[in-house]
């Protein structure tokens, strides 16, 4: 796949395109985040996974930079102590924009891992944008925020959430109230646990991929 970056005013963002790339051709658009303390690099090797022919892939990155130590430095889409993703949400917002300007877009997905995958729910559930569908990989819900479900058309919306059975950052009761809560909103969802820790397994991305085959 062809991977460039981005450098913009609002997020920096990756693109990764298939080697037979048709810029005639409309294609499907996923876009992944990251979790905190990564970056936009760390979900690509996903792409090629997923599917390398029919989708456009888009990896955004967190706008607050974090120090991780040792003169390492990462990137977080909101603060942990205080769950306040609003600015980063309308940053994510225009860059999706941004990104979707540059292609010929069909149906539109967005996904993420722990924070990005909460990001990714919270800014699929309250845009008025229409997703076809919402990744959530070992995450969960923002509690401080409701969800007004008559914003968008996130009934046709459907989810694909995963969580391991050994994580110990964000516990798999998380993953199981999301999955619940979610399923009381009236939307349809594909939930997976798996004997993993905080992670993404080789499992996980087949049932991803299986579950992009059937949707």
């Amino acid at each position: 796949m062809i991977t460039k970056e981005y450098k913009t005013h609002n997020l920096n963002f990756l693109t990764s395109i298939p080697d037979n790339y048709d810029q005639e051709k409309n294609y499907d658009v996923i876009f992944l985040m990251h979790g905190f303390g990564a970056n936009m690099y760390d979900l690509l090797s996903l792409a090629p996974m997923i599917n390398q022919s029919d989708f456009i892939y888009v990896f955004p990155n967190a706008p607050l930079e974090v120090n991780l130590g040792f003169e390492q430095k990462g990137y977080a889409w909101f603060p942990i102590e205080s769950n306040d993703y609003v600015e980063s949400l309308d940053l994510l917002n225009k860059t999706i924009d941004e990104a979707l300007s540059l292609f010929l877009p069909n149906e539109i997905y967005i996904g993420g891992f722990s924070q990005g995958g909460m990001m990714a729910i919270h800014a699929g559930l309250l845009s008025e944008r229409d997703y076809k569908g919402i990744i959530a990989l070992s995450s969960k819900l923002i509690e401080s925020k409701k969800f007004d479900i008559e914003k968008n058309k996130i009934r046709n919306t459907r989810l694909f959430i995963s969580h391991g059975n050994f994580d110990s950052i964000i516990h798999i009761d998380d993953g199981r109230h999301m999955k619940n809560k979610l399923e009381e909103l009236g939307l349809s969802v594909t939930y997976k646990e798996y004997n993993i820790a905080h992670e993404i397994s080789d499992q996980v991305i087949k049932d991803l991929s299986d579950w992009f085959s059937k949707y």
